[in-house]
């Protein structure tokens, strides 16, 4: 039974390679699954709810400075403070980090205070000033699973929903782009048999499990979505009762004025961010090409909730 499951995963990652490539070809319009008036009050939904922050949600790369440079000036442009105050926050890496780590070397350049918080060793008041002390929140890659156990026993979630409705920056790569949305999808599970990134595609490795998160934003967010082991979430996407956003390596997701739209590292400019939403039939929209879309799906999970 186990390997029939895995071959029927195996077929709908085949699937969703050849949807991904021809779907993204051309823009899907948001008049393909709603009507006008769905479109009119679910984009003002999104823009209502808007709590003034930014969201950037990094599926991976960006590794150099130049590269990396155009989410910064994102960061700065939103905030349009002289001196902005940078926290990292590494709980996903166990709260190591070093000193040196790239990512607070670069916002120090660009004129940033820069503190770090570790969770697992703080407590819920040092979390709160922290946090209201931010315009910046920088989230590491790692284990979901630890960031998420950490952060709701510390008071992180209402600390971070705080920093939002003020207007800071919410960003991270991996765990740190997933921890801001509903749910994350990581693989920090026992092992199993399962598709894996490397020949010969199937093998043991770390199981993948769903982890509620901040709820910032009203998806289940997926990192590394080019990869072929992460790739298989598609067969995830395909048939939950939520929405999802597919970030791959090289790209950036960003929600800012209740609008979404994408970054792509320089290195690999046709990298993106995939919507699925069940519901509605869709599966597999480039949000690179156009991102109206997202924001649509955003408002109608929203009015759902309040209607709810």
């Amino acid at each position: 039974m186990e390997r029939i499951h895995l071959f029927t995963r195996a077929f709908a990652l085949l699937l969703s390679i050849i949807t991904g490539f021809f779907g993204g070809l051309v823009p899907n319009k948001a008049e393909r699954y709603y009507t006008a008036e769905e479109i009119a009050a679910y984009t003002a939904a999104s823009e209502a709810a808007w709590p003034k922050g930014m969201i950037i949600a990094i599926g991976g790369k960006f590794d150099s400075d130049e590269n990396f440079r155009p989410i910064l000036d994102r960061c700065l442009a939103h905030v349009g403070k002289e001196t902005p105050h940078m926290l990292f926050v590494p709980t996903a890496s166990y709260d190591e980090y070093s000193e040196d780590d790239a990512i607070i070397r670069r916002f120090a350049g660009a004129g940033c205070q820069t503190d770090v918080l570790l969770v697992s060793a703080a407590d819920p008041e040092e979390v709160a000033a922290k946090f209201a002390w931010a315009d910046i929140v920088y989230a590491t890659g790692g284990s979901l699973k630890f960031l998420t156990e950490n952060w709701a026993e510390k008071g992180v979630y209402s600390a971070a929903a705080e920093a939002f409705s003020r207007g800071a920056v919410l960003m991270g790569f991996s765990s740190g782009a997933m921890c801001w949305a509903d749910r994350g999808w990581d693989d920090t599970e026992p092992e199993e048999l399962r598709i894996i990134a490397h020949g010969p595609f199937v093998g043991m490795a770390p199981g993948f499990a769903f982890y509620d998160c901040a709820g910032l934003l009203p998806f289940c967010l997926t990192p590394h979505f080019d990869s072929i082991g992460w790739r298989s979430y598609a067969y995830e996407a395909a048939g939950a009762a939520f929405p999802s956003l597919c970030v791959e390596n090289g790209a950036a997701l960003v929600y800012e004025g209740g609008r979404y739209s994408v970054l792509s590292d320089a290195a690999t400019p046709t990298r993106s961010v995939y919507l699925f939403w069940p519901a509605r039939g869709i599966r597999f929209i480039n949000l690179r090409l156009d991102a109206t879309l997202a924001a649509v799906v955003d408002g109608e999970i929203r009015s759902g909730r309040n209607n709810g």
